[in-house]
């Protein structure tokens, strides 16, 4: 392949221009690169540029001057590929037309094939973690050219040149500056010859199951975040100026006490020991620890108002405040869903990342509402990750225990405490399973679970007792990374590299992703089932929808059986309920 600069970047000026681009878009081709540059990164950011092309060739379009090409460019058949495709589709399809984002969006993803998609199931590591990463530039660098010119330190440069700060250069920097059109162009071509060495890849690595699979999700999950989920801005208002206020008061009280700043750990730590606190644990330079773990530890006041103070902080910062500004123009936040982000497989939300909201929480769930006429509703897997490890590990015990429709945690507590299992116990045998799924120590439990390292151990040592299945199968796993290829290899194919050192994580790794791989296969068997134009959120195990009011607990229980269904010997099963009109309805009620 030539290098990149052997290629030729068009830049849309004149009439002229025009329909040599038109002509160009209605040649027959098997596919042609999709890019955009915008104002920003959020939801309703502008179009400034819309960039398109193959391997040699990328035309550069201001959309607002000639919006005839970019509706051309819809209107044609041709495959397209993106980097990031959702980001890119869903700008497009406003510009398009904005009063059906949704409808244009379906059209334009349908026809998509995404390269970081494709990459990530080459390998799924982070470049931090050894791998690639999924950058497009990074990508580029290693498959496409070495010696591609870094356009965007030059684009970075300029920017500096013109007095704009990176995050408002792309909406100020002028639309015809040489540098802005180059880096436009460059992207396309890159993406388009990135396309050509991954599909390769994909195929020679027999993912092309897979490949179906994640744009299938993809496109699924991009409808949600054109759909939107509408937001009480007067609670959100209020919600607002209480946390403020809480937050306000609170850092005043720890001021009083010696802390001026509640984000300093040497602060912190020094005032509560000064107060008698006994502190253990330091973080890996060696100061003592005071995270919110820590904090929520400590009966003192100073390190509630420390949690009060920070947590009110974050909840502004992270969720509310951004889900007000959303709403602003029309009412709706629009979370980007990314649908293949772990290197598990594992989904990411962001703008705001309403996964990690904190359990139980009401207040902020609460800003998020139904639609006029309809109600919230939900369905969430039963247990998924431990029916998986039985599944995996061939258990029968765990399995007579979901074949039976009884609750694990229940029966695990009183195999490793007996009938009478206090609900301490209850919640250390829960933790225990978590810990060996989710790659937990002793220490790691023992701290969560409040108890010594010694009954951590302990119940660690029964619960592998209790089931030996899942020992033995777990002691096979990372003998495999120890001895063999330290390639994690799931049920649904996926490739995952690990380092042996870390070759416990492979049990990790198997569970969370077959795990992920069946919510994924739900969203698809719930759009097939006619039902995905009600789907609002996918959250961890759980999804989130509206429905008409009268028929808002059929559906539930539709979407709950719908997503049923068995791996192997074991059932996976879905509870459906009605939240009410908000999301926090469910958690106000618990």
């Amino acid at each position: 392949m030539a290098p990149i600069d052997k290629a030729s970047i068009r830049p849309v000026r004149t009439h002229e221009d025009v329909d040599a681009v038109i002509t160009w878009i209605e040649t027959t081709r098997p596919s042609m690169s999709v890019d955009t540059e915008t104002t920003g990164l959020d939801y309703h950011a502008e179009v400034r540029l819309v960039q398109f092309g193959d391997h040699q060739v990328a035309w550069v379009v201001d959309p607002h001057r000639w919006p005839e090409v970019i509706h051309r460019l819809a209107a044609v058949s041709t495959p397209l590929v993106a980097h990031n495709a959702p980001f890119d589709m869903l700008h497009l399809a406003r510009f398009l037309d904005a009063a059906n984002v949704v409808g244009e969006v379906a059209a334009l993803m349908e026809r998509t094939t995404d390269t970081a998609i494709l990459s990530h199931l080459v390998d799924p590591r982070d470049s931090r973690d050894g791998g690639i990463g999924h950058g497009l530039k990074n990508l580029a660098h290693h498959y496409v050219d070495p010696a591609a010119p870094d356009s965007d330190a030059e684009l970075k440069a300029v920017f500096k040149a013109l007095g704009f700060k990176v995050g408002e250069g792309y909406a100020k920097v002028p639309i015809n500056h040489e540098t802005f059109v180059t880096y436009a162009g460059t992207d396309a071509i890159l993406t388009a010859r990135l396309h050509e060495v991954l599909t390769k890849m994909v195929a020679d690595l027999g993912l092309e199951h897979l490949s179906g699979f994640e744009h299938r999700t993809q496109r699924i999950t991009t409808a949600m975040t054109a759909r939107g989920f509408k937001v009480d801005r007067a609670y959100a208002h209020e919600l607002s100026e209480e946390l403020a206020f809480d937050q306000q008061v609170a850092e005043e009280w720890v001021a009083a006490n010696g802390v001026t700043n509640v984000n300093s750990t040497k602060q912190v730590a020094d005032a509560l020991v000064a107060r008698g606190a006994v502190l253990t644990e330091t973080t890996p330079s060696g100061a003592l620890k005071v995270d919110k773990t820590v904090l929520a530890g400590i009966d003192d006041e100073l390190a509630n108002q420390v949690l009060v103070a920070k947590n009110s902080s974050k909840f502004l910062s992270s969720y509310v405040d951004p889900m007000i500004e959303a709403a602003h123009i029309d009412g709706r936040v629009h979370c980007r869903i990314k649908s293949l982000a772990a290197r598990t497989g594992r989904q990411a939300i962001s703008q705001p990342p309403l996964q990690q909201l904190p359990s139980g929480d009401h207040r902020i769930r609460s800003c998020l509402v139904s639609d006029d006429g309809m109600a919230l509703v939900a369905a969430d897997f039963s247990q998924v990750e431990f029916r998986v490890l039985a599944a995996l590990a061939n258990e029968q015990a765990m399995i007579d225990t979901f074949t039976a429709g009884g609750d694990l945690h229940d029966v695990t507590a009183a195999r490793l405490f007996g009938e009478r299992f206090t609900p301490a116990q209850r919640r250390l045998a829960k933790g225990v399973g978590f810990g060996l799924i989710y790659g937990g120590g002793t220490s790691t439990l023992a701290r969560q679970a409040g108890v010594s390292d010694g009954e951590a151990r302990f119940a660690i040592e029964k619960f592998l007792r209790a089931y030996p299945r899942v020992k033995r199968w777990t002691r096979q796993v990372v003998e495999q990374m120890k001895y063999g290829e330290p390639l994690v290899v799931t049920a649904t194919g996926r490739r995952i590299p690990l380092e042996r050192r870390f070759g416990y994580r492979a049990v990790n790794y198997m569970v969370q992703s077959l795990a992920a791989d069946i919510f994924k296969g739900s969203l698809i068997q719930l759009d097939d089932a006619g039902l995905g134009e009600h789907l609002l959120l996918p959250v961890h195990d759980e999804v989130i929808a509206q429905a008409p009011v009268a028929d808002a607990e059929e559906f539930a229980a539709e979407m709950a059986t719908t997503m049923g269904g068995h791996l192997g010997p074991v059932p996976i099963t879905a509870e459906g309920e009605v939240l009410g009109t908000s999301w926090g309805d469910k958690y106000d009620r618990t």
